[in-house]
């Protein structure tokens, strides 16, 4: 707090005599200033006016402090903090027009109200006082104008993300009675870069998820032809697709989908994609590596993660393929007459949930013409703007009727359907399909 001044009408006068404005204008206009005002006390935290509210009247603070507040959306920014003896709200009496910032009393606090007319026949009695009154607002004009432009000019570098932290300490040295607005950008500022570095952390787990999943392969297109995608809900998603050579005819497939969002299922899932190719070019059978990649996944798993997903290793020559299936979803099958069906269950706990889960293999021969359609709960899971679900009939429905295109367009025309049904509705999960066609010529 300023220095005391005894917030009473009766030595308001004295008080305000000598200091700022006031002694500018002198002991008679003080006293007639006194005289025309009214007694306000303020409690902490109690609202002296509102941004928006009627200005018709003005105020002198004699004791304690006043936080200016102004809304900008749905935000408040402090802006000043204001000290005996102040006049405050007298620029809305000025010019007639409302409010421009709220007022709350940070402490206990006295202050005189005049109103619009007393103020302005004052004035105009006085032959200085308009002159002092226009002097005073030009000097806090001029007071103000500095630190806006070093304002503005942090705002234009923290824009294009060229911001120096030297640039806010510089400023926040000549803000003067913007002080509290200099430490609400800091705080702002903080907000961005820790938002900006997250985001940088993003794109680089996102680049690095993209850079695992399997480029182009060299299939005999006589034998075999894949078509995948993966459409993350966030940044970085917890969905994976993977197709490898074992050797010259055995093609791993895989779809998996991971509990939880965000960086942490996508480190999880990093690991799951680490141990299943590793594991996988061993040679065991489908279950087998469930069983070991499973082992290595529930280890020391703190944070209880999981992944369902389906593996299966397909004879490009012969056409058999034999899987196993933790936890996820089911896989169509479609023959040549178009019919889709689930492949037989191959039932299995999902992966990383204890180290005794136990996998099962199944084992079917696809006809030439055959497909096979992979997918994440993210296609069935989709929901429309009425919260109705995609689910499996419609899915089904789409593959049958698209099964003679050719297999991208195929897998393309279900998440066309997808997005239409969601007629913009947010998605609520990663969505990843793998389409696959045995001997498409055949």
């Amino acid at each position: 707090m300023s220095e005391a001044i005894i917030p009473t009408l009766a030595n308001a006068a004295d008080a305000l005599a000598g200091r700022g404005l006031f002694a500018i204008l002198g002991g008679e206009f003080s006293a007639e200033i006194s005289r025309a005002g009214q007694h306000r006390s303020l409690d902490a935290g109690e609202v002296l006016f509102h941004q928006g509210d009627a200005g018709d009247t003005a105020f002198i603070l004699l004791s304690g402090t006043l936080d200016v507040w102004v809304d900008i959306g749905d935000e408040r920014v402090r802006m000043a903090v204001l000290r005996p003896p102040q006049m405050v709200g007298e620029i809305a009496v000025f010019a007639n027009q409302p409010r421009i910032a709220t007022v709350i009393a940070s402490e206990e606090a006295e202050l005189l109200a005049i109103e619009r007319k007393a103020l302005l026949d004052l004035v105009q009695d006085s032959d200085t006082a308009g002159q002092a009154i226009i002097a005073d607002l030009g000097r806090r004009l001029a007071t103000v104008n500095t630190p806006l432009a070093f304002l503005s000019t942090a705002t234009q570098l923290l824009r294009t993300e060229r911001f120096d932290g030297e640039a806010l300490a510089e400023m926040a040295r000549n803000v003067g009675s913007l002080g509290p607005f200099a430490d609400t950008f800091g705080t702002m500022v903080q907000e961005i870069r820790a938002k900006q570095e997250r985001r940088q952390d993003m794109e680089m787990a996102r680049r690095i998820q993209e850079s695992v999943l399997p480029k182009t392969l060299s299939l005999d297109p006589g034998r075999a032809a894949i078509a995948a995608t993966v459409r993350p809900m966030k940044e970085v998603g917890g969905d994976l697709y993977d197709y490898f050579m074992i050797d010259e005819t055995r093609l791993a497939i895989a779809v998996a989908d991971v509990s939880g969002k965000g960086v942490p299922a996508s480190l999880f899932m990093m690991m799951f994609h680490t141990a299943l190719r590793a594991i996988a070019r061993s040679g065991l059978a489908p279950d087998e590596v469930m069983s070991r990649v499973n082992a290595q996944l529930a280890e020391d798993n703190e944070q209880c993660m999981f992944v369902t997903a389906f593996f299966g290793v397909l004879d490009i020559v012969t056409g058999e393929l034999t899987y196993a299936n933790a936890g996820h979803n089911p896989i169509y099958h479609i023959g040549a007459d178009r019919r889709c069906t689930v492949l037989p269950a191959a039932k299995g706990m999902a992966v990383g949930l204890t180290e005794r889960a136990a996998y099962k293999a199944q084992s079917i021969r696809l006809a030439p013409g055959d497909r096979l359609f992979l997918y994440t709960d993210g296609v069935t899971e989709a929901f429309s703007l009425d919260r109705e679900l995609f689910g499996e009939e419609r899915l089904e429905r789409l593959l049958e009727v698209g099964a003679a295109l050719p297999l991208e367009r195929w897998m393309g025309s279900v998440l066309d359907a997808v997005d239409r049904f969601a007629e913009g509705a947010e998605q609520s999960d990663d969505i990843t399909c793998l389409a696959l066609a045995f001997q498409p010529g055949g």
